[in-house]
């Protein structure tokens, strides 16, 4: 798994968040291709101090570099967004970001 950015603003009480996630994501097809092992992200989780704010479920349909934007709310300035993504291998890998 690659690179992660993330970008998170607060105003008047909504956080809105873009996230990209750099990955191989060569399912079976594209991997026997290029001669590699299947390697996709599986799961993005999203936790502002402790609660989820952001969850999803892929599969390899996704882009090399998903984009992804959403908006919540019950956060402020200061508080750190942090992202937990995990491959169909089982490796995570974490981003942490303060939200200004």
């Amino acid at each position: 798994m690659g690179k992660m950015k993330i970008k998170a603003k607060e105003k008047n009480g909504v956080v809105q968040v873009k996230a990209m996630f750099k990955s191989l994501m060569a399912d079976k097809e594209e991997a026997e291709k290029k001669k590699i092992d299947v390697q996709y992200i599986k799961r993005i989780v999203g936790k502002v101090n402790g609660k989820v704010v952001f969850e999803a479920d892929t599969s390899g349909f996704m882009s090399e570099n998903p984009l992804l934007k959403f908006s919540f709310t019950g956060a402020k300035k200061g508080d750190e967004l942090e992202f937990e993504v995990t491959d169909n291998n089982g490796k995570t890998k974490t981003g942490k970001k303060k939200i200004k």
